[in-house]
């Protein structure tokens, strides 16, 4: 960057993950904007390790609401580049065994709350559906036929792309070295330049609290947790790539059959710093554990692996607004496990704030209630 327009921007997003491309996406159509990533590749920490599923009956009632105001984005988009569709039905089977019935029952009757997706099955209708289940284990379950795989390089290019149509910037690398806030805006020290902005987006995933920090903000108190992942391919039963997803009613693992290999993980949610993550043999172990009495897999050997950062505030809702201290500085933060599913509808709802612009379209039609989404919780 030699000629100094080039430093001044409307908006600069911190943070490439899907946060920060789909909100500076929507910006960019507005406003002059630009994302500064410190890693060298973009999408490098969670969104780029993401094992990512559409489904309405994950997370609590706001994330649920968010998920099916995302629904129309996933139906009727399509990246452009690769021609791929976003979604494939795949379903979900959420398993209960003798002693989960009573979980069971009480999840169906708050998914069933705001939509008609979700029926209850028996033991014999849930192994028609998933027959690598321990018929010893499970008891009944529900089924979820709209749950679907997300292309999550596909959802990402969109925003990419209309990003760039609308010439915005993408800069990698970064290191801040400072934060100097200015009567009308912002001024960051990197290791590259200077920048000048007149809002900031803090949409750094795991590191949003230490980039307040150097700011100057409060902190949310918001936490990372590491999700591991591992992958197999059992020496005993063929594979089926159309069974649905299988989840643990109360989320103690999850599996799903792709490229004829099991993808599966003990849902871990183990609390850490900001960091570059890695999956650890005990996450692993205890995942097989609980697969191992679950279904029919007998293991050979693991041979891929990997672990994310999910990153969740005490209520586990998303935080976004312009911070109480800072009204130029804005937090983009919180999505924990289910940024990409509720991307669109959260990233639109984030940027009409930010514009100045009516959510009665989210408030009204999906009954969301964007008291339980801003920034101004943290300060009562």
């Amino acid at each position: 960057m030699t000629n100094s327009s080039k430093k001044k921007f409307d908006i600069i997003v911190l943070g490439s993950g899907i946060a920060g491309i789909s909100i500076a996406s929507e910006l960019s159509e507005y406003l002059n904007v630009c994302v500064l990533e410190k890693e060298g590749l973009i999408s490098y920490h969670s969104t780029g390790r993401s094992l990512a599923f559409y489904l309405e009956s994950y997370g609590n009632e706001v994330i649920r609401q968010l998920t099916s105001a995302s629904k129309d984005f996933f139906y009727n988009r399509i990246d452009t580049t690769s021609k791929n569709i976003l979604i494939k039905k795949r379903g979900v089977i959420h398993i209960a065994n003798k002693f989960q019935t009573i979980k069971l029952k009480n999840l169906y009757e708050t998914l069933t709350k705001n939509n008609e997706n979700f029926k209850i099955l028996n033991k014999l209708q849930t192994m028609e559906l998933l027959p690598c289940l321990n018929d010893e284990y499970v008891d009944s379950s529900i089924y979820d036929s709209e749950a679907s795989d997300i292309d999550v390089n596909a959802v990402y290019n969109i925003y990419l792309k209309n990003l760039t149509k609308n010439n915005g910037k993408v800069i990698t690398d970064i290191k801040i070295t400072e934060f100097l806030h200015q009567d009308r805006g912002w001024k960051i020290l990197t290791n590259q330049d200077e920048f000048y902005t007149k809002i900031i987006v803090n949409a750094a995933g795991a590191w949003c609290d230490r980039i307040a920090t150097n700011v100057g903000a409060k902190n949310i108190n918001i936490v990372p947790k590491k999700r591991t992942i591992f992958c197999f391919k059992p020496t005993n039963i063929k594979l089926n790539n159309e069974w649905p997803l299988g989840v643990d009613v109360e989320e103690n693992f999850y599996f799903k059959i792709e490229n004829d290999t099991v993808i599966a993980s003990p849902a871990d949610e183990t609390p850490t710093v900001p960091h570059d993550v890695q999956a650890e043999d005990i996450d692993i172990a205890l995942g097989i554990e609980r697969i191992k009495n679950s279904t029919l897999f007998e293991f050979n050997s693991i041979f891929n692996k990997w672990a994310g950062l999910r990153s969740f505030v005490k209520d586990k809702n998303p935080v976004i607004g312009f911070d109480n201290k800072f009204k130029n500085f804005f937090w983009f933060a919180g999505q924990g496990g289910y940024g990409i599913q509720t991307a669109p509808a959260l990233s639109k709802i984030a940027s009409n704030l930010i514009l100045k612009k009516s959510n009665n379209y989210y408030e009204n039609e999906f009954q969301i209630n964007l008291n339980l989404l801003k920034i101004n919780r943290f300060y009562k």
